[in-house]
């Protein structure tokens, strides 16, 4: 079998991309062995032939249109394969390059420093100016090209007798250096700081003595996003006081046009975490803050990235939504934003999500519609069908139906070897729970007890809200 290193990288490639590093193979200065294009020549039209990405070819048919006629030779043929790869990445290192100019013409700025062109460096340092006036928010790639530019000057300016008027380009460099670290120093702690909210870590992120205070500095009232990573900060230090909270609304409100597009996504998302921590703690109103966040980042267009969203924020949005009672906002979210997601889940993440929607608005005839018939490729949305449709059945109250799936559920759990141990226990725990509340009688006032104390030990990874809520239903007569 050929490569599925070299395959798998060219698979990935759009056929636009493709386009380009065909032109990029078959330049003499960056590739210089003829065998290489022959090589990519083959295998470009192999994978435009075929709708299969995991594409197989025969390496002695391989070199039988290579080199036709000679006998076969694995080194040399394996030797291509590598030749052409680390071409193809090198290519995608020139790409990443020619999406940013800046880098280019700061890289350009050091290169003419070797030669006695002043007009040529003139006119790449004004491309410089004009390119950081335009650069798209404060970033920290924002601050580190400022620092480039300036040291750049000053390094060339102290080579020469006459340094008068470049002292000012080391402060300058030298403060956006500070910019650069401060921001990113910063985004490394809030990492490890949200890290750290889940799991066990025995590591602490070490800070200089006087870093909290240092960052008053009203010189950094230049750099938004250290001003905004600080409140960020409070905000999960300090969770009980909400007040932080509110003043990074305010803040992101205010400073978020000077933002790169990317770092106002990122802030978007801490933002909802911070939301989702106060839900797990009891505070369901913050289902609607975290729901006027997501509002905000569709209406920002800050959802779709590299014209994808990912799944898990898609599966987190529709679920707050919900939990927001926005029924037919979120109806119409899956309708809009179901085709960005990766073709694998598309369809699963659609019918399963619609469903949702449906239990939420109490439709249950068009929840079964959805749920009942469809055999479901990923074990993840297998397992949130069937949860959805037992909830389903015991609000009809179908009896012979729940019980039919409550079987048929649990023999899915046992047999599925993909699932892991913990997570069977929780939803056969789940099962069992449904089947009880199924069941029980009102008066049995001892069994009843017993019930919700099983249902307050349930995780949350589970539908416990649903399970207290139905409890309450049986408790004050309401049941169906």
């Amino acid at each position: 079998m050929i490569s599925d290193k070299l395959l798998s990288l060219l698979s990935a490639l759009s056929r636009p991309e493709m386009n380009r590093l065909r032109k990029f193979v078959d330049s003499p200065y960056l590739n210089e062995h003829t065998d290489v294009r022959r090589l990519f020549e083959v295998l470009n039209n192999a994978l435009r032939q075929t709708a299969e990405k995991s594409l197989k070819l025969d390496k002695l048919a391989l070199w039988e249109v290579l080199f036709p006629g000679l006998p076969y030779d694995d080194a040399r043929l394996r030797r291509l394969m590598s030749e052409l790869t680390q071409v193809a990445l090198r290519f995608l290192v020139a790409e990443m390059r020619r999406q940013d100019p800046l880098s280019e013409a700061l890289d350009l700025q050091r290169a003419l420093e070797r030669f006695d062109l002043p007009k040529h460096l003139a006119a790449v340092e004004r491309s410089i100016e004009r390119l950081i006036q335009e650069y798209p928010g404060k970033s920290a790639d924002y601050h580190y090209a400022q620092y480039r530019r300036h040291w750049n000057i000053f390094a060339r300016a102290s080579k020469q007798v006459a340094t008068a008027g470049f002292s000012e380009k080391l402060a300058a460099a030298d403060f956006h250096l500070e910019c650069f670290y401060l921001v990113q120093k910063l985004k490394l702690y809030i990492d490890w700081m949200l890290f750290r909210g889940f799991r066990a870590s025995e590591h602490e992120l070490p800070l200089i003595s006087g870093f909290w205070e240092y960052l008053n500095d009203p010189r950094f009232d230049e750099a938004p996003l250290i001003r905004i990573f600080q409140k960020i900060i409070l905000c999960f230090n300090e969770m009980e006081n909400e007040t932080h909270f509110e003043e990074l609304l305010c803040f992101m409100d205010s400073k978020g046009s000077q933002l790169a597009r990317s770092d106002l996504r990122e802030c978007f998302f801490i933002a909802q975490n911070y939301c989702a921590l106060k839900i797990n703690q009891g505070n369901t109103s913050y289902y609607h803050r975290y729901f006027e966040l997501i509002k905000k980042m569709v209406e920002r267009d800050l959802l779709v990235e590299n014209n994808q969203i990912p799944e898990a924020v898609f599966k987190n949005f529709i679920t707050v939504s919900l939990g927001a009672g926005q029924y037919e906002w979120t109806e119409q979210f899956i309708h809009q934003y179901t085709d960005f997601l990766p073709a694998r889940v598309r369809e699963n993440a659609r019918t399963f999500n619609l469903a949702y929607v449906y239990f939420y608005q109490k439709n249950y005839d068009r929840v079964i519609e959805c749920l009942r018939d469809v055999e479901y490729s990923d074990v993840v949305y297998a397992l949130g069908a069937k949860s959805i449709l037992l909830r389903t059945y015991y609000e009809m109250g179908e009896s012979l139906a729940l019980e039919s799936l409550i079987e048929s559920f649990r023999a899915f759990l046992l047999r599925n070897k993909v699932i892991s141990k913990t997570l069977k226990r929780e939803y056969i725990n789940f099962i069992s729970l449904v089947k009880k509340l199924a069941t029980i009688a009102p008066s049995d006032k001892r069994a009843f007890e017993r019930l919700r104390q099983r249902v307050n030990e349930t995780s949350y990874a589970m539908p416990k809200n649903w399970l207290l809520k139905k409890l309450v239903e049986i408790e004050t007569g309401k049941r169906r």
